[in-house]
Parts: C-alpha cells; sequence; structure tokens
C-alpha cells in the first residue's frame, strides 16, 4: 500500500485540506500545535476507524465547530488506486479508479461490515497497525508497563491464534465437564458394587429337588386328591395369564399381520429418515443465503436512495468526499445498482421457496421419527409379552406333564369337597414354608440380576466418558503443539530479523564501548519485558530513553517484516529524548527503513529536517 494523499476535512484543526504524500520519506516539519499529530492521527483514523491514542472516542478528533469530521486517504495497492473516506459519525465509504472516474465500493455505517471488508481487501488489522507500522509519542513506554498476561494476549491476536485460544478454552470448559461426569459414575459404580457370584443358584435348585420329595410325600400322605387339586387351580390361574399376555400380544400387533411385517415397517421407516438426512443443514445454509441477500439489497438500495437524493439535490459537490458530482456517472452507477438489486430479488425468491420446501420436508422426517418411535415401543413390548408368554407355556406344560402322570385331563374337575374333608398335616405347612422361601430367593436373585444390568451399563458410560476425556486431552495437547509451532515459524524470524537491526545500528555495543551480544527472547518474554546483553538480564525499563525508543523500533521492524507491513511506516517524533549522536543515528535508520518502505515522519527539530535533505517535506505553521 502507497499512500499518494491525506484528505481532511473538519478534522481536528483543519477545515478542508489535502497533504500529497510521497514515494520515500516524507517529513512533516512544524513546531508544536501546527497539526502534525493530527496527520498521523487521520491515517490511523482512516484505517482502522479508531483514534491513534488509545480509549478516545472518535468524536473528540472532529473540528470543534463541525457536526462531524472526516478523514480520508488516497492509496495505491496492486497498480490499483483507491479513495478511503471515514467520518466520525461512523460512516465509512470506499472508492477506486477505474477509466479515470471514481465509482463507489461500498458506502455503508455498519462497523463490522466495514472492518470486515476492509481487512479482507486491504489486510488492515487494528492491532498490527498499531503495534508495527505506528510509532506515536509516549506509545514504547504504556507498552511496557502493561502486564505479562497482556502483551500475550496480544502477541496471540497478532500471530492469528486468538481463535485457536478460544477453541482450546472450549475443549476446556469440556473436559471439566467431563471429568464432573465421570466422578458422578464413579460414585454411582461403588453405590452398585455386589457380588456378582450367583450365591443363590444352588440354594434355589436345592429347595425346588426338597420341594418334588415333600410334595411326593405330601401326596402320599394325604391322598392325590389335594395335590391335584393345588395343581388344578395352578393350572388354571397360569392359563387365566397366558390368556392375558396372549391378548397384550395381539394388542401389540393392533394393525399389523405379525411381527414381521412390524419390523418390514420400522425398517422402511428408518431408511425413510436416513434418507432425508442433512435437511437442517440445507434449512440453515438456505436461512444464512436469504439474510445475505436481504442484507446485500438492503445495503446496495440504500447507496441507490443515497445517489439519488444526491442528484435530485441539486449539489454540485459530493458533501462526504467533496468532489465534483458528476451526474451521468453517478446516474450510470444508480442504473448497475437497481439491476444488482433486481437480480438479488429474484434469487432470494428463489432462495424462501427452497426454504418453503425443505422446511416442509423437515416436518415430514419429525413425524416418521414419532411413528418410528412408536413402532419401535410396540416392538419391545411384543418381544416382551413373547417371553413371558414362553415361560408361562413352559410352567403350563410341567403342570400338564405332571397331571397326565395322575391320568388328569385339562378339564377334568376335582371335586371341591375333598378338600373340607382332609386334614391340613405339618408336611403341608412345611411345603409352605418351603416355597415361601423359594420365593424370595427368587425376588432376591431377580433384584441382583437388575443390579448386574445397572452395574453393565455404567461401566458402559463411564467407558465413554473416559475415551471423551483421552480425546479432549488429545486435542488441548494437539492445539498447544499448534500454538508453539506457529509462535515458533513467527517469532523466529522476527527474533533474528531484531538481532539483525540491533547489530547494524550496534546500539548497545556503541553506548558500553565493546563488541558484545544483545539478545532478545521474543517467546519466552511475550514481547520485550528485557534484553540480555553479554549473558546477563537487564530489564528494559532501566535503559535510556534514547535505548528504548530504538530497541522498540528495531522491534517493529521485525514484527512488521513477519506479520507483513502494509508497505509503510509513520513515525510520530522519533527523535524526543535524542541527543545529537542518537539523531543522526535516527536519521539512519530511517534512510536505510526507506530503502524498502515509505516512511512518515513528523519533527520540528531542525537536525532532522537536515539530516533528511531530499525528503518530500511538508511544511505545518500554527496559522494554517
Amino acid at each position: 500500500m502507497l499512500l499518494e494523499q491525506i484528505r481532511l476535512r473538519d478534522f481536528g484543526c483543519f477545515q478542508q485540506q489535502n497533504f500529497d504524500l510521497h514515494d520515500g520519506i516524507n517529513l512533516i516539519f512544524g513546531p508544536n500545535f501546527s497539526g502534525k499529530s493530527t496527520l498521523v492521527n487521520a491515517i490511523f483514523f482512516t484505517l482502522t476507524g479508531k483514534p491513534i491514542v488509545p480509549r478516545v472516542d472518535p468524536s473528540a478528533i472532529k473540528n470543534a465547530k463541525a457536526y462531524t469530521g472526516t478523514a480520508g486517504l488516497q492509496f495505491l495497492v496492486n497498480d490499483e488506486r483507491y479513495q478511503l473516506h471515514r467520518a466520525t459519525g461512523k460512516r465509512i465509504q470506499l472508492r477506486t479508479e477505474k477509466n479515470a472516474t471514481w465509482q463507489v465500493l461500498f458506502d455503508e455505517k455498519r462497523v463490522k461490515v466495514t472492518e470486515s471488508l476492509l481487512q479482507e481487501r486491504f489486510g488492515v488489522m487494528h492491532e498490527q497497525l498499531a503495534l508495527t507500522t505506528f510509532l506515536r509519542e509516549g506509545e514504547i513506554f504504556e507498552f511496557l508497563a502493561r502486564q505479562s498476561a497482556t502483551r500475550r494476549d496480544i502477541l496471540h491476536t497478532l500471530l492469528g491464534i486468538d481463535r485457536l485460544i478460544e477453541v482450546r478454552q472450549r475443549f476446556i470448559e469440556a473436559r471439566r465437564i467431563a471429568k464432573r461426569e465421570q466422578g458422578r459414575l464413579r460414585s454411582h459404580q461403588n453405590s452398585l458394587r455386589f457380588n456378582a457370584q450367583n450365591v443363590n443358584e444352588a440354594e434355589i435348585a436345592r429347595i425346588e429337588a426338597k420341594l418334588k420329595d415333600l410334595e411326593a410325600a405330601y401326596g402320599a400322605q394325604t391322598g392325590d386328591t389335594a395335590l391335584i387339586a393345588e395343581w388344578v387351580q395352578h393350572q388354571n390361574r397360569l392359563q387365566k395369564q397366558l390368556d392375558t399376555l396372549t391378548g397384550q400380544q395381539s394388542e401389540a400387533l393392533s394393525g399389523f399381520n405379525d411381527i414381521a411385517h412390524l419390523r418390514e415397517m420400522i425398517a422402511t421407516i428408518e431408511t425413510a429418515i436416513q434418507e432425508a438426512a442433512g435437511l437442517e443443514t440445507k434449512r440453515e445454509k438456505l436461512i444464512q443465503q436469504i439474510g445475505r441477500l436481504e442484507s446485500e439489497i438492503e445495503a446496495l438500495t440504500r447507496v441507490c436512495n443515497t445517489l439519488q437524493t444526491l442528484l435530485e439535490s441539486g449539489e454540485q459537490h459530493c458533501p462526504t468526499c467533496s468532489q465534483e458530482v458528476e451526474r451521468e456517472v453517478v446516474q450510470r452507477i444508480i442504473d448497475e445498482k437497481a439491476e444488482e438489486t433486481s437480480q438479488r430479488r429474484a434469487e432470494l425468491e428463489t432462495h424462501n421457496q427452497s426454504l418453503e420446501t425443505e422446511t416442509t420436508n423437515l416436518k415430514n422426517r419429525q413425524k416418521l421419527e414419532q411413528r418410528l418411535q412408536t413402532l419401535r415401543t410396540l416392538s419391545t413390548q411384543y418381544q416382551q409379552r413373547a417371553q413371558e408368554v414362553d415361560k408361562t407355556q413352559t410352567e403350563l406344560g410341567a403342570l400338564a406333564s405332571r397331571l397326565s402322570e395322575k391320568n388328569i385331563q385339562q378339564s377334568s374337575q376335582v371335586p371341591s369337597d375333598t378338600l373340607v374333608t382332609l386334614d391340613k398335616p405339618k408336611l403341608k405347612a412345611q411345603i409352605d414354608s418351603e416355597r415361601e422361601r423359594l420365593g424370595k430367593l427368587k425376588q432376591e436373585e431377580a433384584v441382583r440380576l437388575d443390579r448386574l444390568g445397572a452395574l453393565q451399563r455404567v461401566n458402559r458410560d463411564a467407558a465413554k466418558v473416559e475415551k471423551t476425556l483421552l480425546s479432549i486431552e488429545l486435542a488441548c495437547a494437539g492445539i498447544d503443539r499448534t500454538i508453539e509451532a506457529l509462535q515458533r515459524q513467527i517469532l523466529k524470524p522476527a527474533e533474528a530479523e531484531l538481532h539483525h537491526w540491533l547489530d547494524k545500528m550496534q546500539l548497545f555495543s556503541t553506548s558500553r564501548g565493546s563488541g558484545g551480544q544483545t539478545r532478545v527472547d521474543l517467546q519466552r518474554e511475550h514481547l520485550l519485558p528485557s534484553l540480555n546483553i553479554d549473558g546477563a538480564d537487564r530489564s528494559l525499563m532501566l535503559l535510556s530513553g534514547s535505548e528504548k525508543m530504538f530497541l522498540y523500533l528495531c522491534f517493529k521492524v521485525a514484527l512488521a517484516k513477519v506479520l507483513g507491513n502494509p508497505g509503510f511506516f509513520v513515525f510520530d517524533d522519533p527523535t524526543l529524548h535524542l541527543d545529537g549522536e542518537r539523531k543522526a543515528l535516527m536519521v539512519d535508520f530511517i534512510r536505510q527503513l526507506a530503502e524498502e518502505h515509505q516512511v512518515i515522519v513528523t519533527s520540528y527539530d531542525e537536525d532532522i529536517r537536515a539530516g533528511l535533505e531530499g525528503a518530500h517535506l511538508i511544511e505545518m505553521s500554527r496559522e494554517a
């Protein structure tokens, strides 16, 4: 980026004035309060939308007598000429030169949109320009007074790894949640610990065998009539239970021929849902495209209305950039924007129709998912009833076998009066006691199996959480390695470039009268809190003002080279606090820097004016 002209209107102490800039060195020379720093502020404000002095409201830099102020730049990028104008009222306009006429690329008040466009087109970033391209008075002392964490955050922003930091923080939050879940599952596991060995199985088998012998003895002592009557009653109960289960099983298959038909329907619905996957993504993309088109239509309409108002007002000059209004050119731009607006509206209509179709498809898929859940519940109920039916039929079969041994058919009736005449001896009480004990053991076995199933489920969940934690740890480690690699790739060349300029200027070797080595570790020290001279660490706060200034300038140039300088440097009074020898060194530094970059320097020192003889001079005066 080569700056060609600064354009001011009601900005600072200037009402309306333009300043031409040349390639190489540009010296803005004049006494204090003549507007030198205002020009520096105008360049920074035009590119970033913020005053060069931190925490100052943009409205404070306009002319006190004006409602709003405007700063503009004319510059050259890749052989294309642009004009960028920014008002303190947050309005920004970018124009490009085509066929000797200026065409408006955008005219916006939305700060985030315009800053994103400028960054994408020209690579303009506020933090990068402030730390690598501009030098304002007192900046080095403010920078060194910052905390180490603040300097580290600035470094992350410059290196473009601040988003990686955000992703890592999200992983850390996820890890915290996963560890909390892991602790909960471990507590649940401890509460479910029990002896998994089936200690009741042998006892249940022993009692069943004993009951069989007792029932045989009971039949021999009391006669077969009572025992057969008990068997028949139990058979009738089982038959009623079987009929109930069969009815529930048939109810679960209501509307279907058989279980195969039900499962076939479930598979068909699952296939349809899989084919309809991705509807949410398509719908979200359509919504984003519709939002973008609506924003573009609104912006184009605003531009057309602004230009149409300009034509209808009869103004001869543009109120924003003060250029002469060429009505034919403006009308042509209005026609082009109107045609582009109609194209966007047609595209918006197509997207709205597609959105309506995708929304209908999504609702249909949701209905299918509800139907699938219902069918799965029916299938589960059917399987449960089938298991219970099998169990009941097994018990009925056993009873039928016992009855058949006694030559009793299922339809046979046992006289009930025999039960009245029979006495109930101690053998019957023992049989009842053993049956009660058998029921309790089976109940305990059912509870044990339920706890075992719960423990197995918790163990599976714990394994999943452990796997998730491992994945999160690996992701955090990968992000940390990526951040370290980015820092090495950028800061190592920056250190080499910094040491190159320090050696070239012989800053500390001259002051010490020796050829000592001066080294700075940018990675470990987070951007210049100290340096190493001849193997000994020395705080920058203990250096003289001139030494700090030169070191800080070398640091700016080094970072600018590795991060991508826009093509120029702006130094506001860099010779402040420098003696004659250091001023000569500063002049030599600026001349060497101007061999590759455009340099803009402000000063009121006659020695600097003489040292930079041949530079493009911009004379400033208090009267102007």
